[in-house]
């Protein structure tokens, strides 16, 4: 993130808000994961679901960062 704030390309802001975008797109594939798993294997859609949590819960610590 350093590098992209110092060369001036992003502001912080920014790249925070990319990266909050990212890690939610990733607990949402996690989902879409779990969903597709949950038909075979309950326990591997389970363990999906906990990752997408943890993504989830990611994101929303970005998204809340003060910059103050």
């Amino acid at each position: 993130m350093l590098e992209l704030t110092a060369g001036g390309e992003l502001t912080v802001e920014e790249a925070l808000d990319q990266a909050v975008d990212a890690v939610v797109v990733c607990g949402l594939l996690a989902l879409v994961e779990a969903r597709t798993a949950a038909a075979s294997d309950q326990s591997t859609a389970a363990e999906l679901c906990l990752t997408a949590v943890l993504h989830l819960a990611l994101a929303v610590t970005l998204a809340s960062a003060g910059l103050d």
